[in-house]
């Protein structure tokens, strides 16, 4: 599954242990605004630094194409316009309203559990962990989802 993600997703599945994972099950690109607004800083922030190495390691792909774009959302929008991509990765209340409005695909960060579980990368037990992890950076409604569907895996 080939995803572009936005750096607000980005940096939740970082500092929730989540992101090697994410990038190593799926083919993650991101365009250059996007690594240009989350490694501007890097001594400061450990999260930058991860994510500057993850990109230097090929975990992470860039999508040089040129836009004259502020915001690393309209550039992960045009990108998309393209084709080449099977979803996009937000957790952007407002960016999502966009791609609902235009029927694209999105995944939020909490979804990868579910995803990651589905594929057998993580274990039950694994993804509630995971989940855990990410709890305080999601949503209530986002959390109490991806929970009740761990909750009832396996009783289909």
């Amino acid at each position: 599954m080939k995803l572009l993600m936005d750096a607000d997703c980005l940096i939740k599945l970082t500092k929730s242990k989540l992101k090697e994972l994410v990038c190593k099950n799926f083919s993650v690109v991101i365009p250059q605004i996007v690594k240009e607004e989350i490694t501007y800083n890097t001594q400061e922030h450990f999260d930058a630094m991860i994510i500057s190495e993850n990109i230097e390691n090929k975990l992470i792909t860039i999508n040089t194409m040129s836009s004259s774009s502020k915001k690393g959302e309209d550039a992960i929008f045009s990108i998309f316009q393209q084709g080449e991509y099977d979803a996009i990765c937000s957790d952007d209340k407002r960016f999502i309203r966009r791609l609902r409005f235009f029927n694209i695909p999105y995944i939020t960060p909490a979804v990868f559990v579910a995803l990651l579980l589905k594929k057998g990368k993580l274990t039950v037990r694994e993804a509630r962990e995971k989940l855990d992890w990410l709890s305080s950076f999601v949503s209530d409604e986002e959390y109490n989802v991806i929970k009740a569907f761990l909750e009832n895996w396996g009783k289909q």
